[in-house]
Order: structure tokens, then sequence, then C-alpha cells
């Protein structure tokens, strides 16, 4: 047979040198009828029916020619004679077309693949051969898994061919796709299919249950997760059962069920703290501190006490009227030694036992408020509500400690009323010129522990003017005058200052402490501070200072802008309080620009209300206060710090010196970032991509890793290798490889 074969090829190449055309087909006609497979004649048939001009005989032979060659796994070669010759003859057989989507999808030309899929999938059920269409849909659905369209036609054609499980899958990624894309009511309808076709599948079902608690049916989503959840030990299945049972109101079964997803998944307190809003609100509030106990317990643990306490602050304020949950609200801010917000609790705490008829408490909490701030003047006002409700001595001896507020004085004839029998003893309290003394010290040391030495010898001057030659008997202020290195003209040095006086000596002003506002700013300047100066990078710690700020003011909008007036600023953050959207860019630069040509006032704030400034009326605000900024080097402008509230708001001398304090902290954090962030790139990275050389790992990772201990803050560690190098610079050039690594290396650096 072998030779027959030869001779009739030998015959079919004569005839073709003598251009006998159709002599050569017969020939090799001929070779086929001896070997149907051979190769070789099948292409060169298809080839000399091409030729004549025939397509449809040379499309037989092509087609065959394809068969034969994805059977040999000659698949380069296969696909080439079907994209050239077959593609564009004429409808191929269905299962030829299959098999070219499939060699397409091995060569990852997807959307080839799938058209040719969707060609033959369209095509087998002519030839009733619906199950190699489905196949042909399973396969578009894994190469193109976005898709909605492509599983919902996958779906229905296994739910008619009663493939249940695989039409189930397919309807439940259409759901998942759904819920995506936010078409809730979509995806619920596709869920409730895949659950008919197989209700005993427990992941069918969550998600189904997930869809209804969506949809508000948190009865139907436990009806649902009931028959799996004895034998249920995943995290995820136990929190959306737990999430059923609490709003279904079976609270105390939630319960159990979330803290066994707790125990199973560390990191999923989330609906522990839901559920403790659901006991407050059913005014199970012990219920709720049991809760919120046993979470601060394994939360401290982990050293997550911060967290732990923003969720607190969530479920207090959305349940104002529990004395319980302020209680345990009180007690984990004096345990962490949070003083302001320790304070704001207590102050919550007093009203809601007052109104509560527990005045013994409220005396209780009163003592404690006068213990944390003896200057706030709604202590007295505490006292007066108090009054004839308590006992007259305690009273008496809470009113001795009290200070008068420097914003509002007490009336005289509330130190003359009568408790009973007895008078109250009079108030402690200063003159107001005195008052106004301790002020400008206060505000003079707040300059001189941040390092704002013109600001200071402003106050001193401004104190040297209103009360001439009270350093002579004011200790605090003459100490101030040394340490600021200021006198004020014609004043006597210490050391200059006779050792004994002929006059009688006058008292020394006692003012022994800062006004209570003063305190919990210096707290809270320095808390940001230390905040800001652990960020990784200068965008991170504008970020964190606008968010502190914000939230600390209770400012609508907080705004922080780094670079020179009169040009685009290098960086900037926005602190927006909830329910305020972020400010267009331009409207930003129009209020930057406005705040720059301001007169600054008397303590160096930069004050705007509505009324002279439209552009706060467009930004949905009533008043701005911004400070300047200024670089220590250079002494010039280099940014600048706003906050604004969108309600009518009294500016206090304390609000301008916090952002002056932070803002110049956070400047100066700024700087020392980008020289240090210079310095190391400088001195231990690649030239072309700032990333680090082999041989500065380890240092860089050493120091990195003290500087994490000391700090207490979390440490992470990238190392990239390139594989097969070699071959890529064989492939692409040298060059082309290097602007690639270069390219990585840029989105890999943090953003200056």
């Amino acid at each position: 047979m072998a030779v027959d074969v030869s001779r009739h090829l030998d015959r079919a190449k004569r005839f073709l040198e003598r251009n006998k055309v159709q002599d050569a087909i017969e020939a090799y006609l001929a070779v086929l009828e001896e070997s149907p497979t051979h190769q070789e004649a099948t292409q060169a048939l298809g080839d000399l029916y091409a030729r004549l001009d025939k397509p449809d005989r040379a499309a037989v032979y092509y087609g065959a020619l394809f068969d034969l060659l994805t059977e040999s796994k000659d698949e380069p070669k296969a696909v080439a004679i079907y994209s050239r010759f077959l593609k564009s003859s004429g409808q191929q057989p269905p299962e030829r077309i299959a098999r070219y989507a499939l060699l397409l999808q091995k060569q990852n030309r997807v959307p080839e693949a799938i058209e040719q899929y969707d060609l033959a999938a369209d095509l087998f059920p002519g030839r009733g051969r619906e199950e190699d269409a489905l196949a042909c849909l399973e396969r578009i659905a894994e190469l193109d898994p976005e898709t909605i369209t492509r599983h919902l036609k996958l779906a229905e054609t296994a739910a008619h061919l009663g493939k249940s499980t695989m039409a189930a899958r397919a309807y439940l990624r259409a759901g998942q796709l759904a819920t995506a894309g936010d078409n809730h009511k979509g995806a619920l309808d596709l869920y409730a299919r895949a659950h008919r076709l197989v209700p005993d599948d427990r992941s069918v079902s969550m998600f189904y249950a997930q869809s209804k608690l969506r949809a508000g049916d948190a009865a139907g989503a436990r009806k649902l997760l009931e028959p799996f959840s004895a034998s249920a030990t995943d995290a995820a299945f136990l929190e959306t059962y737990g999430d059923a049972l609490m709003r279904s109101g079976d609270l105390d079964h939630a319960r159990a069920t979330l803290e066994r997803s707790a125990r199973e998944k560390s990191a999923g307190f989330g609906k522990l703290f839901e559920l403790a809003d659901h006991y407050a609100k059913a005014k199970q509030d012990s219920k709720a501190v049991e809760v919120l106990t046993s979470v601060k317990k394994r939360m401290t643990l982990a050293n997550r006490e911060s967290e732990f306490a923003l969720q607190m602050d969530r479920v207090a304020e959305a349940n104002p009227a529990s004395i319980l949950l302020a209680e345990f609200w009180g007690a984990l801010y004096g345990e962490l030694n949070r003083e302001s917000k320790y304070f704001e609790v207590l102050v919550r705490l007093f009203d809601l036992y007052f109104e509560a008829g527990e005045v013994r408490k409220a005396c209780e909490t009163l003592e404690k408020l006068v213990d944390i701030d003896a200057y706030d003047f709604r202590n007295q006002q505490r006292v007066e509500r108090l009054r004839g409700r308590v006992d007259n001595t305690v009273l008496q001896g809470i009113a001795a400690r009290l200070a008068k507020s420097a914003s509002q004085s007490v009336p005289a004839a509330s130190s003359t009323r009568t408790l009973g029998a007895a008078k109250s003893a009079p108030l402690v309290g200063e003159t107001g010129a005195q008052q106004a003394l301790e002020d400008l010290i206060v505000q003079t040391e707040i300059f001189l522990q941040y390092s704002l030495q013109s600001k200071a010898v402003e106050r001193l001057e401004k104190i040297a003017e209103m009360f001439p030659g009270e350093e002579q008997n004011n200790v605090r202020l003459s100490n101030l005058y040394e340490t600021a290195h200021w006198w004020p003209p014609g004043a006597k040095r210490k050391e200059e200052a006779p050792l004994v006086s002929a006059e009688p000596a006058q008292p020394v002003v006692k003012s022994g402490a800062y006004t209570a506002e003063t305190l919990r700013d210096l707290s809270k300047i320095s808390e940001i501070s230390q905040t800001v100066y652990r960020q990784p990078t200068p965008r991170a710690m504008l970020n964190i200072a606008v968010n502190e700020i914000g939230t600390y003011m209770h400012a609508s909008r907080c705004l922080a802008v780094v670079g020179a007036p009169g040009r685009p600023p290098e960086m900037a953050a926005e602190f927006c309080a909830p329910g305020v959207k972020p400010a267009p860019g331009t409207q930003i630069v129009l209020l930057l620009g406005q705040m720059e040509k301001a007169s600054p006032d008397s303590l160096g704030g930069l004050v705007m209300d509505a009324a002279a400034a439209p552009v706060l009326r467009e930004m949905g605000l009533v008043t701005a206060l911004g400070v300047a900024l200024t670089d220590k080097e250079t002494q010039g402008p280099a940014g600048m710090l706003v906050a604004a509230y969108a309600g009518s708001h009294r500016w206090k001398p304390n609000e301008t010196y916090f952002l002056q304090a932070v803002g110049d902290q956070m400047l100066l954090s700024v700087s020392h970032t980008r020289l240090r962030s210079l310095v190391r790139r400088m001195g231990v990275s690649d030239e072309r991509t700032g990333l680090l050389g082999r041989s500065s790992y380890l240092d860089c990772l050493l120091s990195e890793t003290g500087r994490a201990k000391t700090q207490g803050t979390p440490l992470a560690l990238t190392i990239l290798q390139i594989d097969h190098g070699n071959e890529l610079v064989h492939q692409q050039g040298e060059a082309q490889v290097e602007r690639h690594m270069e390219q990585l290396a840029k989105s890999l650096q943090p953003v200056p």
C-alpha cells in the first residue's frame, strides 16, 4: 500500500509540473483511497480546488485537513488552516467550530473563542445535540464570568435539560453579578430560581438569605437558614444566620450564634455591636452591656482598644437615653485615660441621672466633672439644679471647689443663696483683670511649647502693655519672660531684681491651672501630633490631621493645604462631616484665595463669614476660620489650615491656637518625612527606579522594625522578583524592560 501511495504522489507531482490540474486531482484522490488520513494529499486537494475556484470542494478537504491536524495535536497549523480557509467559506459543522473555539481558548484568544463557542451553541440544537450546546455555553460562562446574560443563558439551558446543580450555580453567579450592580430586586429573583432547583444547597440558601435581608425580609432569611444551623461552623454562614435572628427579634439566639461566628473569625465583631444596639433599642440594656463587655475583653487582648472605642461611640450615640450604656461608655474612657471624651460622657450621664430622678448618682457624677474641670461654667448650673434635692453639705463642698469660667461669670446672688439654714460658701474666683492676665499667660505658654516664638512675643508685649510691672509680683509671668528671652523695656531681669523690696509685697496671683478648654486642647494637640507623625507618607499626614481636627471641633469641613500662596497646592486634604459632600476643587481654590487676602485678627486668625464671602454660601457654610502655616526654615508662607461650620458659630481664641499648633506640627512632620525619604533614596536606592537595592534590604528592615516597635505601629514588607528576566530582556530588549521596571517602581512608591 505504501508503494501505491508513493506512486500516486509522484504521478500527481508530474501532472502539476505539466499543469495538468485535473489529472493531479485524480492522482491525489487515489492517494486518499489508499490512505484516507494522508495530510499532504488532503491539503493538496484543498489547494487545487481553491485554484480552480471551487470553494465548496476546497472547504471539504480543508475541513478534513483541520480534523487531521487537530487529532495529531498540530494545533497552531490547525488554527491557521481554519482561520485562512474555513472561517469565511460557509457554515462548518458545529463540532468543528467547537474544536476551533477550544484551540483559540488555548491560545488565550478569548473574544474569538467566545464568538465561535456562541456559534456552535446555536447550531448544536438543530442537530439534536443540546448537551454539546450546553457544554459550549459552560465554556462561554467560564471565559466571560462578568457578563450576567452568559450565566442566564447557561442556567436556562441547563434547567431545560434537567441539570439542576449546573443551572443553580449559573443562577447563583448571575445573582451575585446583579447584587454587585445594585440590582437587588433582580438578584432576589435569581437566587430564588437557584433555590427552587437545589433547596438543600447551603451556599445557595445563604446567598438567598442575604438577599432577603437586604430586602428587609428577616423572617424569610431565618427560615431559609434554620435547616443548616445545627451543623454550620463557618463564620460567614453563622454571621448571616445571626443577622437574620437579630433582625427578626430573636436576640438571645442571635447572641449565641454571633458569638460562635466571632470565635471562628477573630475579626468578626461588627455584628455584635449591632446586636448590642438592638438590645438597647429593645430596652434590654443590661444584655447590651454584657455583649459589649465580652467584645471589649477580646478586642483589648488584640490591642484594638481604639477600634472598640469608635464602635462604642456609635452604639452610645444611637441610644442616648440608656443610662447603663452611658455608664459603660464613661468607664471605658476612664480606663483609656481620654479625659476630654470622659468629660463629655459624664456630662451626658449627669443629665440622664437627673432626668431619671437618681440625684445621688447625679451628684457623684458632678463631683467627677469638677475633678476633671473645675472651671467649666456649666458646673455651677448643675449645682443649682441639684439644690434642694441633695444634702446641703455635699453641695457646699462641691461649690467650694468651683471656679468661674473665663467666658461666663456666676451672678453674685448665687454665692449668697441659702441652703436651708446654712449659707453656701462663695465660689472661688478671680477678678476680670486677673482672668484676662491668666488667659494671655496660657496663650503664651502654648505658643512657647510649640516653638511659635514670634506669637509668644506678641502676647508678652500685650501683657506688658496691659499689666506693666506685673512680672515683679507674678513669678509665672516672670518665668515666661525669661523663657522667651524677652523683657519689657525698662524692666529688670531676674538677676537684676532686688533681693529685698522696700514696698510691702503684693500677693502672688495663684491662677494655678489652665482653663478647661485649653487643657483639653493641649491634650488633643499632643495626641494628634503623635498620630500625624506615625503616618508613612505626607499625604496620609494631611488626611489624618484634617480628620482628627474636624472630629474634635465638630466642624462641618476642615481643609489642609501645603504649598506657597498664589500657586496650585502641592497637597490638599479635606474632612467632611457626615452628610456633607466634598467640595469641588474650584470652590476650594476660590476659598483659599479669599482667605489669603483676609486681614488677620489680633490672634492671627483669618475669619470669614458667608455675608462677606459668597463662596462659603456655595459650599453650604456660614463661617470659616483659617490659619496660615509658616515654613520654619524659610519663614515664608507654606500652607493653610481651615475649619468651617454650616451653622452659626462664634470663634474662640483657643480654637485659633489649636488650629495653629496642630497645623505647624503637621507641616513640620511633612517636611521631616520628605527629607527622610530623600536622604534614604539618595543613600541606598537605585538611581533610576528609586527602589531599595539588594544591599539595603536588611538595614532598612531592621531600622523600620525598631521604629514600628517604638511607636506601636504595624509594619509590612514587600520584595518583588521578576521571573525569567533574561528571557524578557531577550524578547523585549533591555531598554523596554528598564522602562517597565521604572513604571512598576513608580506605582509602588508612595505619593510624596
